[in-house]
């Protein structure tokens, strides 16, 4: 596929899902609802049965202060959202204590030494809630296999009958979808001939007959897709070849703590730290300085790895290995291919054309006067998980808006989907906060500069500057501001998703962290004191 979107001759891939952002009308105010066949009516519509919806509902079963009737739909057929459409080898790779919904702990449902549970373990632990909900005399409907049309406020289901819903709340939960490369086509354009596939049908391809893979995107879809190739499918080093455009920092997993995870708030303190013991240099606010000397310090600590020795990584989101899947992807530093920036076609022959317009022939290219393109499988691992397509084409929205709608986003970093579903659902159910004092809870980060977008797409995760609007420290002024809310500190703190709380820390000590880094980066000219306590 081509930067329009258009499908490529000879490229290997499903047809994605139409992105075209849907008009947001109100629900109850909508013309179209009368063309629906039928009609069917529930307290709180949940669009998206994915990490975000699912642990929403959860939340919301549990904390609403009174009972309420959900119906829960989502395209897909099963709950679960993006493990739905994930490869079959992947796994989770953040612990399972601190994914999925506030009432079930998954990793009741893992096998896994490190309590990393594989994507059938997740799926059946969604599934499970459905039950549970229903056994606990909670009021949940599922309708899967349906897209749900916000301006019609309607589906259509599996017998093709359209249905409108009469919903007193209609929350948009896929607003923080993961873009897939199952889904998601390539930005770059893909010449005749060449055989690109989504990481999804590796284990089809095998290593028979001298097979060659490229794999395409350094992120941890790239990462899964190198292990795969060369642990299971024994793939030797010199058959790959392995485009990494930005070098990523990798987070640890490993002891003496393998089910702890560095969260944004201690990254925060580390900086700080890293900044004091070099003698807080002014020049390291106005660039990338001051967060790789966080890096820098996590990773004398054993907390980061880089890909390869003596290159500074320049990217990071939060992709997590062990000791053992680091040192093997550094094995393969002979087979990597960075510092030329992204991929902007793959020429009919199977050349890389990079967006500067350089060219790089594989290594193999002409091997017994075959192309590269005859002896290469290439594989897509460029959608950027964290773009969110699905929603990049709207319009920013509050979490909470007057005409009844409640969008999930992000409000915290990292790890963060299955939490900030849970944040928004605990707010919705606090009845003595106005919709303004709601809103006022979630601060978003700024919405991206606007102009032409990046033919290849954005880059997420750049280490760059640390500016007040930096989704790091949106995330503090967040959390300062729900610890200062009535009864939500002391939840928090009872809650399996939240990373401090994971990591050990008391409501006490959270505060305190909190404080801290909040009067160091006031006294390192980061944020102002009105910032501080916005």
């Amino acid at each position: 596929a081509g930067a329009s979107g258009g499908m490529a001759v000879g490229c290997l891939f499903l047809i994605p899902h139409n992105f075209a952002a849907l008009s947001r009308l109100a629900v109850r105010s909508s013309p179209l609802v009368s063309m629906a066949t039928e009609t069917s009516s529930c307290d709180y519509l949940v669009v998206g049965a994915g990490a975000s919806g699912m642990s929403f509902v959860d939340t919301l079963l549990l904390h609403a202060p009174e009972p309420v009737s959900v119906t829960l739909l989502d395209k897909r057929e099963q709950p679960g959202g993006h493990w739905n459409d994930a490869y079959d080898y992947v796994t989770l790779h953040q612990p399972a204590r601190n994914y999925g919904v506030e009432s079930t702990a998954l990793e009741a449902f893992t096998q896994h030494p490190e309590k990393l549970a594989s994507r059938d373990e997740i799926l059946d632990y969604y599934r499970s809630l459905l039950s549970r909900w229903g056994e606990a005399g909670h009021r949940v409907s599922f309708v899967g296999g349906a897209a749900y049309d916000f301006g019609s406020a309607s589906y259509v289901d599996a017998s093709g009958s359209r249905v409108g819903v009469d919903a007193s709340k209609v929350v948009d939960a896929r607003y923080t979808e993961n873009d897939l490369p199952l889904l998601v086509p390539p930005k770059f354009s893909v010449g005749d001939g060449v055989d690109l596939i989504p990481p999804n049908q590796l284990p089809a391809r095998g290593a028979g007959e001298g097979r060659r893979y490229c794999v395409l995107g350094g992120g941890k879809t790239g990462q899964d897709a190198v292990l795969f190739l060369r642990q299971t499918l024994g793939v030797p080093l010199d058959r790959i070849a392995w485009v990494v455009p930005h070098l990523p920092w990798i987070t640890a997993r490993d002891p003496p703590s393998p089910l702890r995870q560095n969260t944004c708030i201690e990254f925060i303190a580390s900086a700080l730290e890293a900044h004091a013991a070099a003698g807080s240099p002014p020049s390291a606010l106005s660039s990338s300085a001051f967060l790789q000397s966080a890096f820098a310090k996590l990773e004398e600590e054993g907390k980061v790895y880089r890909l390869l020795p003596g290159e500074t990584p320049t990217k990071f989101m939060d992709a997590t290995l062990n000791r053992r899947e680091a040192e093997l992807l550094r094995e393969s530093a002979p087979s990597v291919i960075h510092g030329r920036g992204r991929v902007a076609s793959l020429s009919s022959t199977g050349d890389l054309v990079f967006a500067d317009g350089s060219e790089l022939a594989l290594p193999w290219a002409n091997e017994g006067g075959r192309s590269a393109a005859e002896l290469t499988t290439y594989v897509h691992c460029t959608a950027g998980a964290f773009n969110f397509g699905a929603s990049a084409a709207e319009g920013r929205r509050p979490v909470f808006s007057s005409e009844g709608e409640i969008t999930v986003q992000e409000l915290f970093q990292f790890p963060g989907f299955c939490f900030n579903g849970a944040v928004v659902a605990w707010l919705e159910c606090q009845r003595g906060l106005s919709l303004a004092q709601k809103n006022a809870l979630c601060e978003l980060p700024p919405p991206p500069e606007e102009g032409e977008a990046p033919p290849l797409g954005p880059v997420a995760g750049q280490v760059g500057p640390l500016s007040a609007g930096h989704p790091l420290l949106v995330s503090l002024r967040n959390l300062r501001r729900w610890y200062a809310t009535p009864g939500m500190g002391e939840w928090l703190h009872g809650l399996r998703l939240f990373s401090l709380a994971m990591n050990g820390y008391s409501l006490a000590e959270g505060r305190a962290l909190v404080e801290k880094n909040c009067a160091g980066l006031v006294e390192a000219g980061l944020l102002t004191p009105p910032e501080e306590g916005r």
